[in-house]
């Protein structure tokens, strides 16, 4: 039987973290090599040919000039271009840990800077290697050489400044991302929260109602479990879903108002006016069943003689108004601040922000009107017309 010991599981772990660091990152090898970089090294070389061909402007004849200068800033270019090449692939292709990046990115650029300014002087001696003038290659280069690995090196340090600016940036936008995916779904976990409390309390009463209506009103029992049935076949899919349409609210609505129609008898009456062309509409579920409660709970029970419900629904500038009008009791101390109102209050909040809410008002001559308020989608497109 083995044992793992401290020193094995240390011994691991750093083998765990020096492999992690090595790891090649997902880039493709010039990833970062721009257009506007390659502009602003094509401005470096024009400006290291003039300054190594300035003091020919005014010799005669121009043309000779501007031939060396156009050599120069050609040969220049292809030194820088090949140093900013390295330093671009060296960027993406070795670990970002600062121990493996910048030495690479030092060698980088000697090697890239050494080799350019050794295609420079092939190109200048057309291919001879020959510099009498200056004591012989090695006296050349050695006078070259050092000019183009200070361009070299200034080039990578703005390139990975930049570079590393621009990687923090996207680093800030994916965490604000994630940040407002997790707030999401937090919203989305409070908001399945709200909605599981928002369950139909009269289940019990119900079926309590039916036994008795089966002693004394048989028909009226089956007239009842008909409208439970209906009620539970529309509820139960949506106690747990995050959308709903207007047409399956209305059923819900109807098949509870039928429910309590028999059980309250002639307390209680009913309209509902919902034009065809909304039926279709998108709406979170349930909470017209919660705004029906209320009117029976809080305006109707408490009446003997009871009241009238009228749903009705109309579209209105992108908007879709959903309204609960009863002729109960009207408004109460705490009116407007239930439990089933406030879970409205905050599932529109969370699903549309600023775009929806819940208006509560005195309904004429008596009781409440609620008002949902919420941007109007289809589930269903229109058809284009011919």
């Amino acid at each position: 039987m083995s044992v793992d010991r401290p020193q094995d599981k240390h011994r691991v772990a750093a083998g765990e973290a020096v492999r992690a660091e090595l790891r090649l990152p997902c880039r493709s090898v010039f990833e970062g090599l721009t257009l506007k970089g390659l502009a602003l090294i094509a401005l470096l070389a024009l400006l290291h040919a003039l300054r190594r061909t300035i003091t020919l402007v005014f010799d005669p004849p121009p043309w000779a000039w501007l031939q060396n200068f156009g050599e120069t800033t050609v040969t220049g270019l292809i030194a820088m271009v090949l140093v900013i090449l390295v330093v671009v692939a060296i960027y993406n292709r070795v670990s970002a840990a600062p121990r493996w990046r910048y030495p690479a990115l030092a060698l980088g650029v000697l090697i890239a800077s050494l080799v350019g300014s050794v295609i420079l002087g092939a190109i200048e001696s057309h291919g001879t290697l020959d510099f009498c003038a200056f004591g012989g290659f090695y006296w050349w280069l050695e006078a070259t050489w050092p000019r183009y690995l200070v361009l070299g090196a200034l080039l990578a340090a703005v390139f990975v400044y930049f570079r590393a600016a621009e990687e923090s940036e996207a680093a800030q936008q994916q965490a604000e991302i994630d940040r407002a995916r997790l707030a999401q779904q937090m919203d989305e976990a409070r908001l399945q929260m709200l909605q599981a409390q928002i369950e139909p309390h009269f289940l019990f009463n119900t079926l309590a109602t039916v036994r008795r209506l089966y002693q004394t009103d048989a028909s009226a029992a089956e007239s009842m479990l008909d409208n439970l049935m209906r009620y539970l076949t529309v509820a139960l899919p949506q106690m747990r879903a995050n959308d709903s349409t207007l047409e399956r609210e209305i059923a819900l609505a109807e098949a509870y108002l039928g429910i309590q129609q028999i059980r309250m008898g002639r307390r209680l009456g009913f309209a509902i006016d919902v034009p065809s062309e909304l039926r279709e509409a998108r709406l979170p579920p349930m909470m017209l069943l919660t705004l029906t409660e209320n009117a029976i709970k809080h305006g109707l029970n408490p009446l003997r003689e009871g009241g009238f419900i009228r749903i009705s629904a109309r579209g209105e500038d992108s908007e879709l108004r959903l309204e609960v009008a009863d002729s109960g009791r009207g408004f109460v101390q705490t009116a407007g601040v239930g439990a089933g109102l406030s879970n409205i209050r905050a599932r529109l909040s969370g699903i549309y922000g600023q775009g929806a809410q819940l208006r509560v008002a005195l309904n004429t001559p008596r009781g409440v009107t609620a008002t949902i308020v919420l941007p109007y989608a289809s589930a269903t497109p229109i058809p284009a017309a011919v």
